[in-house]
């Protein structure tokens, strides 16, 4: 179940940069990110209520202010050059460079909660870098005038890889002391408040013209996408490793390629579809071997 729900989380996750894109369009950066996480956050927090009435363990404000700095942490920097990168970039190649998250992941859990990794394991992560990188270097659109900047959207979804792997190795540990629904309910709340106080200070407009395509958008964004897949995906990590649970985002290149294809019209090279092939075989690997070592186990114990 804890590999289901992993897998369940990528998938939605996956249509994120072609729903950023499509209502993106005329809502600034700043002010989109805000709103999908306080609309997830409010959603999540009759649940967190609840959780709180139905458990022992309160929160001190010193807890609070843990939790919120992982809000602020994902919200205000992971998730904001995420959607920059969207905004500047490509789609489908935003995607493909976010799924280097399970590097990252890999590192930060080995230097902060001493996961160790497998050398099976470190090649399979090779072998998604590989390729990632294929990906990145095989891309024929830079220079055109398609896209906003296409190099500044490469730089910030390198970078929001980098800190969503940080963020999610803390806040393994956070759900394993508050929950799933408080650690995700009050971070996302923190998180997105204070990125809607950033976006005033800098004089941008935070509200949304409340059209129907608006609407539909951002309650995708804010309800599917934010609160479902987040609950979804860290309550998988609950019961195993956070380098396995992370190694099915080099699922999302090839997913989001497809939807990026079809809805958007956005296309791929060869050799970024041959890098896409070594990202799956990496995923295929890596999986394989955990299942591996989980029946392993499972029949250590029927013995």
């Amino acid at each position: 179940m804890s590999h289901l729900f992993c897998l369940l989380a990528i998938l939605i996750w996956s249509s994120l940069k072609i729903t950023g894109k499509l209502v993106g369009t005329g809502i600034d950066p700043f002010v989109l990110t805000a709103w999908r996480f306080v609309i997830g956050g409010l959603a999540l927090l009759p649940f967190a209520l609840r959780q709180s009435g139905s458990q022992s363990l309160k929160l001190k404000p010193s807890s609070i202010l843990r939790i919120g700095s992982l809000g602020i942490l994902n919200v205000c920097v992971s998730m904001l050059l995420l959607q920059l990168s969207i905004y500047y970039g490509k789609a489908s190649l935003t995607a493909v460079i976010v799924s280097m998250n399970p590097l990252f992941v890999s590192v930060f859990a080995l230097l902060l909660i001493k996961e160790q990794l497998r050398p099976s394991q470190f090649i399979s992560l090779a072998l998604g870098l590989v390729g990632l990188l294929v990906i990145i270097f095989a891309e024929t659109e830079l220079q055109l005038s398609t896209y906003r900047n296409l190099p500044v959207g490469i730089v910030f979804a390198v970078l929001a890889a980098l800190i969503f792997g940080l963020y999610t190795v803390l806040t393994k540990s956070a759900i394993q002391q508050f929950g799933n629904l408080k650690t995700n309910s009050i971070s996302f709340l923190i998180g997105g408040f204070i990125l809607l106080g950033v976006s005033v200070l800098l004089g941008k407009d935070i509200w949304i013209a409340l059209t129907l395509s608006n609407l539909v958008f951002m309650t995708h964004l804010g309800l599917v996408i934010t609160g479902l897949a987040y609950l979804l995906y860290f309550e998988g990590m609950k019961r195993i490793s956070a380098a396995t649970a992370s190694g099915y985002f080099f699922l999302k290149p090839a997913i989001a390629s497809i939807l990026a294809y079809i809805i958007l019209g956005e296309t791929l090279s060869r050799g970024q579809i041959l890098g896409i092939i070594l990202i799956i075989a990496s995923l295929n690997s890596f999986v394989l071997n955990r299942l591996s070592t989980f029946g392993k186990r499972t029949r250590r114990v029927s013995q």
